[in-house]
């Protein structure tokens, strides 16, 4: 083989390696909205029935830790898929080592129509012998009738727990 053609071989022998990069680069995956956990929704502390507030009588605490998830678009638009993970920390005043609440999803862009929000209820036993625990609820998924996905950034989607509004006024005291 003359000098001459040795450049010329080996670019045709990197050619296919060169080619295979290509193909093993990750494709951009599609813009999903900005999805936020609300600040006076993103904490909740459950007290047993009663007047009592101290924390002797506290039920459970949980807290959104955050959330993963993707968009995938269709015919129809985009549908973005979540999984919201949360931590619960048992209280003194719990008996039957368990946790109920609900937490939500809304698009205010939606508002007044009830597709604005959905509402997720949650069940969570304490193992015997832990007082804390993580969970993750892979529920949360939303259809937004946008094709555009430039457009897709205005629908912003807003996560917290369906709390009373004492609930929530204790997440602003606390935050003062």
């Amino acid at each position: 083989m003359t000098a001459s053609l040795r450049p010329f071989v080996a670019a045709l022998a990197l050619a296919p390696v060169l080619a295979s990069c290509s193909i093993l680069q990750k494709k951009e995956p599609p813009p999903c909205p900005p999805i936020y956990v609300l600040g006076d929704a993103g904490q909740l502390t459950h007290f047993r029935d009663g007047k009592g507030r101290d924390l002797t009588d506290i039920e459970f605490e949980a807290e959104i830790q955050g959330f993963t998830g993707g968009c995938t678009y269709d015919e129809k638009g985009a549908v973005v898929d979540l999984q919201v993970s949360f931590t619960v920390k048992r209280g003194p005043a719990d008996g039957d080592r368990k946790a109920e609440f609900s937490y939500f999803a809304a698009i205010p862009l939606f508002y007044p129509s009830p597709a604005a929000k959905a509402v997720f209820p949650i069940q969570v036993e304490f193992p015997e012998g832990n007082n804390y625990l993580n969970h993750t609820d892979e529920t949360v998924m939303m259809r937004i009738p946008v094709k555009d996905k430039d457009v897709i950034q205005k629908y912003e989607i807003y996560l917290g727990f369906q709390a009373t509004a004492e609930e929530i006024e204790r997440n602003r005291a606390g935050r003062k």
